[in-house]
């Protein structure tokens, strides 16, 4: 059984390089602050550098989920707010990213308003962490656009599902729902949702990165989050996000060996460079 996608226009699957999909936060709340750009310029520039990094794919988010347990404080942002944040960002990226012609850019959002504003604009890719469990009319609206869907693992909250079994049957139930709505079947690729959500901690990780072949069952891309997550610091002596990236880097290498195929990331060069001579490596033949 060979695994092939698309996020937008990019293939992804099987026996094709990784895609690398760079982050960009305009949250002041989110974990990472390295990852935190909110003026125009700061955009602007992070955009052109990942691209030139090598990144496939810019991923834009206005929303923290950031873990309360972990970080405190609430962070959260009401739909509007969300609304202007990703307009007002999409309206920089869109501008540099318009002079590359292999470059998609999706973004991170659960609300309907939200991701109609970005296709209106051209968005093909929508980072659902809800995996439609939120809106379900999300799925309606990014079928009405022909766009991408970038599916992760809930039942009701981002995060709120722990063993392997329960966490496809979740994406399953997602995928479901966006095929149910008209959404390609090609266009969908699934998330098991690393990283420490407010409803578990960050042991469920390990077993996660360990076992991604299974979710291979679900014949649909791999997509993987680890960048600098709770769980890396957690065994570098309480390392906090800024110290994260070898251990990331460590952590993606072995989630491509279990059948990653697209990875987001704070470190665009760093991924893929790792990544790369990976494959590589993986690759070669005598």
């Amino acid at each position: 059984m060979s695994i092939k996608g698309y996020l937008g226009k990019i293939e992804v699957g099987d026996g094709l390089p990784a895609c690398i999909v760079g982050i960009i936060n305009i949250s002041e709340a989110s974990f990472y602050k390295g990852s935190i750009k909110t003026s125009k310029e700061e955009l602007g520039q992070v955009t052109m550098q990942m691209i030139n990094d090598g990144a496939s794919c810019i991923d834009i988010g206005a929303q923290s989920t950031r873990p309360i347990q972990i970080y405190g404080g609430e962070g959260r942002v009401d739909a509007l707010t969300e609304q202007e944040m990703i307009e007002n960002a999409l309206h920089v990226v869109l501008d540099v990213v318009s002079s590359y012609s292999n470059v998609e850019v999706s973004v991170d959002t659960m609300r309907y308003n939200v991701a109609k504003i970005a296709l209106e604009k051209g968005i093909q890719i929508i980072n659902d962490i809800s995996g439609f469990k939120k809106d379900p009319k999300l799925a309606d609206l990014i079928a009405d656009y022909d766009a991408s869907a970038v599916l992760m693992a809930s039942k009701k909250e981002p995060g709120d599902v722990f063993l392997i079994p329960e966490i496809i049957q979740e994406l399953k139930k997602s995928f479901n729902i966006g095929l149910d709505a008209g959404i390609n079947k090609n266009k969908i690729s699934v998330d098991p949702g690393i990283g420490s959500w407010e409803a578990r901690d960050y042991h469920h990780d390990y077993l996660i990165i360990k076992k991604l072949k299974e979710f291979r069952t679900l014949e649909k891309p791999i997509y993987v989050g680890i960048s600098r997550k709770t769980s890396i610091g957690k065994i570098l002596n309480n390392a906090p996000p800024e110290d994260r990236l070898y251990g990331s880097i460590g952590a993606s290498v072995v989630a491509l060996i279990n059948s990653a195929h697209v990875f987001r990331t704070h470190d665009v060069k760093e991924t893929l460079e790792a990544i790369r001579v990976a494959e590589a490596i993986i690759n070669y033949k005598e």
